[in-house]
């Protein structure tokens, strides 16, 4: 019986020691990667072009690089070269974007053999009627300020309000970024609503004398990409098998958004 034993474990060792490693070959089909906001006095005022890496490889961007990456705007009939950056990642949009509005921008980027392009509406540039600040207090006790925005925007447009006492560098990008937003509902007689929601609240024992908020409106694409992940009402840490919208076409994903702005001082004191 001490016997059996024996030559039973000395098995299970020998089993277990006889590790065969094997290579897996995944599927990688290698695509263009666009990622920017382009309007009238839009935050971010770059585009960032990447390609996609093999599953499983590590994550650099020095590796996600197009050495031969190019990028064109179209704007009624004119196309505008973009300038590439010295991160190698990033092209500058033309400085004439900042006046564009209420018009389509189609994207047009090259690099690796591959072609990706995109079309977006910027919107016309929202309007705010007044804004109006209330005092309160957090759940913590601590005094906490409501802005409400009474905002005029297009029909459909996704509209955000980022401030100057809260927004991180001023920086937005359409995928990495997580502030409040809303769809500006139509009225069915007009282009154009006027509409009312809470913008941002300051929860802090050292508040401003004054902030500049900045009202955003995008094109309806980038509601659908915010919705396209979760199904339509999942939390944000469920999906539902959900790909993600790009509204890119040809060798490449990702967003091109269309925006415009609009700022305005609010005194808190």
């Amino acid at each position: 019986m001490i016997t059996r034993i024996f030559v039973a474990a000395f098995l299970l060792v020998f089993l277990i020691s006889c590790e065969v490693p094997v290579e897996v070959d995944l599927p990688h089909t290698e695509r263009l990667v666009v990622d920017g906001f382009i309007g009238p006095e839009v935050d971010q005022t770059e585009l960032r072009v990447l390609r996609t890496l093999p599953p499983l490889a590590r994550v650099d961007v020095s590796r996600m690089i197009v050495p031969d990456a190019s990028a064109t705007i179209e704007w009624n009939g004119t196309t505008y070269p973009l300038v590439r950056n010295g991160d190698s990642a990033t092209f500058s949009l033309p400085p004439e974007s900042a006046t564009w509005n209420d018009g389509t921008a189609r994207l047009v980027v090259k690099g690796l053999g591959k072609t990706a392009t995109a079309t977006t509406r910027i919107p016309k540039r929202p309007v705010i009627h007044s804004t109006r600040v209330v005092d309160s207090t957090s759940v913590y006790g601590l005094p906490i300020k409501y802005f409400f925005v009474d905002i005029e925007a297009d029909t459909g447009t996704v509209v955000w309000v980022s401030d100057s006492y809260t927004t991180f560098n001023g920086i937005t990008r359409p995928m990495s970024s997580y502030g409040f937003k809303d769809v500006v509902k139509g009225n069915g007689t007009s282009p154009r609503t006027r509409y009312s929601f809470i913008a941002f609240g300051i929860e802090s024992f050292a508040v401003p004398d004054s902030i500049t908020l900045s009202l955003h409106s995008a094109d309806p694409v980038y509601d659908r990409f915010l919705r396209s992940p979760f199904g339509g009402g999942e939390g944000l840490f469920g999906f539902s098998g959900t790909n993600p919208y790009f509204n890119l076409s040809g060798d490449g994903i990702g967003l091109f958004i269309g925006a415009s702005s609009t700022k305005v001082g609010v005194k808190l004191r």
